[in-house]
């Protein structure tokens, strides 16, 4: 029995289950991969936005070698914190269910062998971000192998035609590095610019590669359909069929819905925010707790640096919670 069960070993999570070790809370991370899985699936030579400081847990501090990290150094700081801390957290185990019982909760997680572990706590976190379940463009052919919403690297897209769908950083990013690795790129986003709200260090790039002609921008478009040798772009101008090898659809993600409601956890039917108390971050279900991105649905307002700090709070509820309970056993 656990005085809580953390679902989700990403930043926020790490950080809940940091916070909970302090108020000495036993405690157990389940992690369906490996640690802090959102940054293993960022592209292998991102330099994050936020500063190094901005992205500590546990009061720890994060040195890098530039204000900004990157990817690598990001994931060798939180081995490190999750080694010396000594954090309780078992990777590669799915949540397939949660169950209430009288007083306490059922977790039940498989494993890579497909052996079922049971877990018992009092109180559950919930803090598995939004990155693992992209967002689906819901048209013919976005379940082909050759479509993916993770951009990794752009060496293996050398003289290939390749399609970037979407108008935010993770799409810039994409399709300017793809760009530099000799692809063919054409970028789909249903907006009229992908200029304004990227970061600073993507803008100038974009603007000249657009401007040149380098990448084959088509603005106020969408994708109709998807096949193994085409895309079919849907434009005011009409339909246009262009030569297609891979499509990375880098539109946004969103909460995993179904483990939300599965427990009775209600959500905004347009935002995907889930309902919570801001001052102790307990959902409208009693004893389920909400950490990190997950809070703020698909609106983008809720990152690493502001989720980091929602498990101190949780700990001081379930800490004032259990302590009163067992004072007047």
């Amino acid at each position: 029995m656990y005085d809580v069960v953390i679902i989700g070993g990403g930043p926020c999570g790490l950080s809940t289950g940091l916070a909970l070790q302090e108020k000495g809370l036993r405690y157990v991370i389940i992690e369906k991969e490996a640690i802090v899985n959102s940054i293993v699936n960022c592209p292998l030579h991102m330099t994050f936005y936020s500063t190094s400081d901005r992205l500590e847990i546990g009061n720890i501090p994060f040195l890098s070698q530039d204000v900004r990290p990157n990817r690598t150094e990001l994931l060798k700081y939180y081995r490190l914190v999750t080694e010396r801390q000594k954090i309780n957290i078992k990777c590669y185990q799915k949540v397939n269910s949660i169950s209430k019982n009288a007083e306490s909760f059922t977790v039940l997680a498989e494993d890579r062998n497909g052996n079922t572990i049971p877990y018992e706590s009092k109180t559950i976190v919930i803090a598995t971000g939004i990155f693992d379940t992209p967002r689906q463009l819901g048209v013919d052919g976005d379940n082909l192998a050759k479509v993916s919403h993770y951009y990794k690297e752009g060496h293996l897209y050398y003289d290939q035609h390749v399609t970037v769908v979407g108008g935010k950083n993770s799409a810039i990013e994409a399709a300017i590095d793809l760009y530099r690795n000799g692809a063919h790129v054409t970028l789909v986003h249903r907006g009229e610019t992908v200029l304004e709200g990227i970061k600073p260090s993507l803008l100038l790039d974009m603007r000249n590669l657009l401007k040149k002609g380098r990448i084959n921008f088509h603005p106020n478009s969408s994708i109709a359909s998807i096949d193994e040798s085409n895309i079919c772009i849907k434009s005011p101008e009409g339909i246009a069929t262009l030569q297609n090898d891979y499509v990375f659809s880098l539109i946004g993600y969103q909460p995993n819905i179904s483990l939300l409601q599965s427990i009775g956890i209600q959500t905004d039917i347009s935002s995907l925010v889930p309902s919570f108390n801001p001052e102790t971050y307990e959902s409208n279900v009693e004893n389920v707790f909400l950490s990190g991105v997950v809070t703020g649905g698909v609106t983008n307002r809720v990152y690493i640096e502001d989720g980091r700090f929602h498990g101190m709070k949780i700990a001081n509820e379930i800490a004032q919670r259990l302590s009163y309970v067992q004072s007047n056993l």
